[in-house]
């Protein structure tokens, strides 16, 4: 029903200009510097699928290319269920 989009032409965003640009979705971010907010949109969903875990498990595993990795919802609460998962 949702579909898993990956971005194209990815590159780092400060979280202002993620969420601006991809507000009310599930992202997988890479690059995350720890001490700023932002990174690389790598993927997002409008639903937050299973299928998000299997493709940052596989992100992990080449630090040197993607860096540190998260899931990350930007957006409103939306206080139900959405494709069987939260």
């Amino acid at each position: 029903m949702y579909e898993i989009k990956k971005v194209d032409e990815p590159k780092y965003q400060s979280m202002s200009e993620i969420a601006s640009e991809y507000w009310d979705n599930w992202l997988i971010i890479s690059n995350t510097p720890e001490n700023t907010q932002g990174g690389i949109v790598r993927y997002y969903c409008y639903a937050r699928k299973e299928e998000l875990t299997d493709i940052i498990m596989e992100m992990d595993k080449d630090f040197d290319t993607y860096g540190d990795c998260e899931i990350k919802f930007v957006g409103p609460s939306r206080g139900s269920w959405i494709g069987g998962l939260w």
